[in-house]
């Protein structure tokens, strides 16, 4: 074999290789969490469900890839870490999302990281005030603003009522998923979302940080969902 013969076979081997990224790119997800443990132990959760449904597909097309990253930053700090993720990862995303709550961080921090986020194609599963809010909404339907500690109470009595954890909800749990799945129902919650989204938009709300309770957590997990169903 000539040497133009060797250099073309080899260029034909790295162009199949970057088509096979370009294949999987769009089920490849990076998922940035503003917490450590809670949503990340949430996600793993959807992760492992999805892995068990692929594990044997052939078609890598028809895979799904998911990293998933609890960070500790919040809101701009963790718009601008995804970013430099991202920018310095081999890997090509065709899903990048940050997951993030408005807690007490200002009006003007909250809306700025979303708007950062949209303007370089970062989806944003926000919620207004904690992702307990997410959670609560696996049970019923909630549009009262109250704060976390008030979900966390609201979730403690569906631990207590269902005997899970010693009747108290934690932030740490790695199983959450799978408890919410269990004794909640995770297309309510979806459906429930929606109708506070809304609801909202309905009063003349805008402003991301004026639509409180509100999560859009939602979306995200819809869209994964439809890799499980």
């Amino acid at each position: 074999m000539g040497t133009d013969d060797l250099f073309k076979k080899r260029k034909g081997r790295k162009l199949k290789r970057k088509e096979n990224i370009r294949q999987m790119a769009p089920y490849r997800y990076l998922i940035v969490c503003e917490g450590k443990k809670t949503e990340p132990n949430y996600f793993e959760g959807i992760k492992q469900r999805i892995e068990i449904k692929y594990k044997d597909k052939i078609d890598v097309r028809k895979k799904i890839e998911l990293e998933i990253e609890g960070t500790g930053r919040n809101t701009q700090d963790l718009v601008n870490y995804t970013l430099e993720i991202r920018s310095l990862s081999k890997n090509i995303y065709g899903n990048v999302w940050v997951v993030f709550d408005k807690d007490d961080f200002s009006e003007e921090q909250f809306n700025n990281a979303i708007n950062r986020a949209n303007e370089n194609d970062i989806r944003v599963a926000w919620s207004n005030e904690a992702i307990e809010l997410w959670f609560f909404l696996h049970f019923e339907y909630l549009d009262a603003a109250i704060n976390r500690h008030q979900y966390i109470d609201k979730l403690n009595d569906y631990f207590s009522k269902y005997k899970i954890n010693n009747g108290k909800y934690n932030k740490s749990l790695p199983e959450i998923f799978d408890i919410l799945f269990k004794i909640g129902n995770v297309q309510k919650a979806i459906e429930r979302s929606i109708k506070l989204r809304s609801s909202h938009c309905e009063l003349g709300n805008i402003t991301n940080c004026s639509k409180n309770p509100c999560t859009t957590v939602d979306e995200l997990v819809k869209e994964l969902f439809e890799y499980i169903d």
